[in-house]
């Protein structure tokens, strides 16, 4: 395992912080998140993420800067010949930390700066460890996280302490989908929950992708009022959404790490994920079911040929309303 070294500073630039580069989806960023939070009263942090995380990123306290994954400055590193101005802004930085699995593109930041610390973005899909531990300890092995620091639990733990929020909004934040349908509740048992939160008097709104449009369909023929449905690709909205609501039930999505997050009650239902790699890490957070079939979980293992899914179809809307109602 690498680990980083001091280098001269330029001329220009005294060297200082660390630049962290992630090309992954929403929730993975967070993953990553939760396990450098630890630096972040210490270090100077610059993250480069897609263009449609930025928004979120840009509310962290204590990331300075947040680049565009398709910045020139990144996409020129695979040209033959570097850019001395690229060269030059890479190397105002102590360290360059590279979630990713492309020993490629680890090459091509090598070319450009010594102290290149390169992380899989999750763990080998036979470890049973949450992603976020498994970055954290990936990044002490080569010191980038110092022994002194604080464990991601302690940090858990902290936010929960800070975590009291005074919510004068009895809203209910439903997100039927995911990432992969294979991994999302069957939308009926959605529909039936969101009748019951109702009947308590809760007012439920349906947070929909942009790529779920089938979703609205479904949900406006089966009653739902339109101004029910939030259907949208702008993450300020769904931040403003989440920030206004007191509860948020969904499937294993980027939305549910985001919902985990920002600290707000949260139950995340996992069916062929493995919650213990990818349970959203928060203070106030539920997964169901605690356990898992024989057979499942096989989403990271590519065995996704079942037609029961036992996993998902045996959690029934009363256990989840159950989860619910205790917080609420």
């Amino acid at each position: 395992m690498k680990r980083w070294q001091p280098v001269e500073n330029t001329k220009s630039n005294a060297q200082s912080g660390i630049l962290f580069i992630h090309s992954g989806a929403l929730g993975d960023v967070i993953c990553a998140l939760n396990a450098i939070e630890c630096l972040i009263d210490h270090t100077k942090i610059d993250f480069c993420c897609q263009e449609h995380i930025i928004p979120f990123l840009s509310t962290v306290p204590g990331i300075n800067n947040v680049i565009n994954i398709h910045h020139p400055h990144i996409t020129s590193m695979f040209l033959t010949e570097n850019c001395d101005k690229v060269n030059d802004w890479l190397c105002t930085y102590q360290i360059i930390v590279l979630f990713s699995f492309s020993k490629d593109w680890e090459f091509s930041l090598k070319k450009c700066h010594p102290n290149i610390i390169r992380v899989p973005p999750r763990p080998p899909v036979d470890d049973v460890i949450h992603t976020s531990q498994f970055i954290y300890n990936t990044l002490q092995q080569t010191d980038v996280i110092s022994d002194n620091y604080k464990e991601i639990q302690d940090f858990v733990l902290q936010k929960q302490n800070n975590s009291y929020r005074i919510c004068q909004w009895k809203t209910v934040i439903i997100h039927p989908g995911s990432g992969s349908s294979f991994k999302n509740w069957p939308l009926e048992r959605f529909m039936s929950l969101g009748q019951q939160l109702c009947q308590f008097g809760y007012s439920v709104k349906w947070l929909i992708g942009p790529a779920e449009t089938s979703l609205v369909t479904l949900l406006l023929q089966n009653s739902v009022a339109n101004n029910d449905i939030i259907h949208t690709n702008e993450l300020q909205i769904v931040m403003h959404c989440l920030n206004q609501s007191s509860y948020f039930a969904g499937n294993d999505s980027g939305i549910s790490h985001l919902a985990a997050y920002i600290g707000i009650d949260t139950t995340v239902i996992f069916g062929p994920s493995d919650f213990r790699r990818w349970q959203p890490m928060g203070p106030n957070v539920k997964t169901i079911p605690d356990n898992h079939l024989i057979c499942s979980p096989c989403f990271e293992k590519g065995s996704r040929e079942c037609s029961h899914k036992k996993c998902l179809h045996d959690i029934s809307v009363t256990q989840v309303m159950h989860k619910i109602i205790r917080k609420l």
